[in-house]
């Protein structure tokens, strides 16, 4: 019987060499990444966080390496959303302010004495200011509309590691990632004021107003009540597009996080009805978006689930993913 031939020092150096490749994908990766961010924005702390934690990933085993293959919808996201920063006041043409205005007039002024539900909400904060009704719907809305960053997140390492459901994760993140991705080119080919702008500024084009900053409303009345610069650090240095109103993030994540929570386990739809409902309220109470913003966002939320659930899953992942729970598969290997 003939002995196979024994693989030489450098084969054995090429096998390990690839079966480490990956982690050489994410080097080039970060490294591309810094260099971009330098070149269209300025490196801020965060950048060499994220940069410094991937590279950390990236020397772990086992879950490690699923975790950056299966995250990578959203740290592309992020890092696009980011570099807004530095090309969307390049590729923008002229803002769109009086259609939303008009449009949100048209559709709901009926229902408040004539006025937008933004103004209607600004108007009674004036008469309420100083009294704890105005207190205890600023911190409520203040918590809600912040919530809006951290559950989805939240909620999809619940389904990829505490509850190891990798397809409904994936239903879940490619769900957002059609909803993120198609509101980028939106907030591009589309920029559109806030309210809050029209309530500061009127329908002047930014180019024609001499002196103007974040004119966040209501999120600074609840700075000035915490006594930190929370949102106007948040506005004023993380947001890179103040004219990205349309479709509304707000109005999708919420939704999305209490269907894909109810999809999963199925109890309490009335309760979890309550996380977008605040958020909605609070988005427009705070005047940070029209009605229209939030039902538009819901809509681009409809279509990409309907995307991701009819064509994505069947036709692509279901082709390469393996829905075998992660400690499973892990046990096996």
């Amino acid at each position: 019987m003939a002995i196979p031939d024994q693989p030489t020092r450098w084969q054995q150096f090429l096998q390990r060499l690839r079966s480490q490749q990956w982690r050489g994908y994410v080097l080039i990766g970060v490294i591309l990444y810094l260099v971009l961010v330098n070149q269209f924005i300025r490196v801020r702390p965060d950048h060499v966080f994220i940069a410094l934690l991937l590279l950390a990933l990236s020397l772990g085993r086992g879950r490690v390496k699923y975790f950056i293959v299966d995250w990578t919808p959203w740290i592309l996201f992020w890092i696009c959303y980011d570099m807004m920063r530095g090309v969307a006041d390049n590729l923008r043409g002229a803002i769109n302010i009086l259609w939303p205005y008009e449009t949100e007039m048209a559709l709901f002024g009926r229902f408040f004495d004539g006025q937008l539900p933004n103004f209607f909400a600004q108007n009674w904060q004036i008469i309420l200011r100083g009294s704890w009704v105005k207190g205890l719907l600023d911190a409520s809305g203040g918590l809600f509309y912040t919530m809006h960053f951290g559950l989805p997140l939240l909620l999809g390492w619940v389904f990829w590691h505490t509850m190891d459901d990798r397809k409904m994760f994936y239903r879940f993140v490619w769900t957002i990632t059609l909803l993120n991705f198609s509101a980028l080119a939106t907030f591009i080919l589309y920029p559109a004021a806030p309210p809050w702008y029209v309530y500061s500024y009127g329908f002047a084009q930014p180019e024609q107003i001499a002196h103007w900053g974040l004119g966040a409303g209501t999120l600074l009345d609840v700075d000035r009540m915490i006594g930190l610069h929370f949102f106007q650090t948040l506005w004023g240095g993380f947001n890179p597009n103040h004219f990205a109103a349309i479709p509304s993030l707000h109005g999708a994540y919420p939704i999305a996080v209490a269907f894909f929570t109810y999809k999963k386990f199925r109890r309490y739809p009335g309760l979890l009805a309550i996380y977008p409902l605040g958020v909605w309220f609070s988005a427009v109470y705070l005047n940070q978006h029209y009605i229209i913003d939030l039902i538009i966002g819901a809509f681009y939320l409809m279509i990409a689930y309907l995307l991701t659930d009819r064509i994505l899953l069947p036709y692509v992942f279901s082709r390469f993913i393996d829905w075998q729970p992660l400690r499973k598969r892990e046990k096996e290997v």
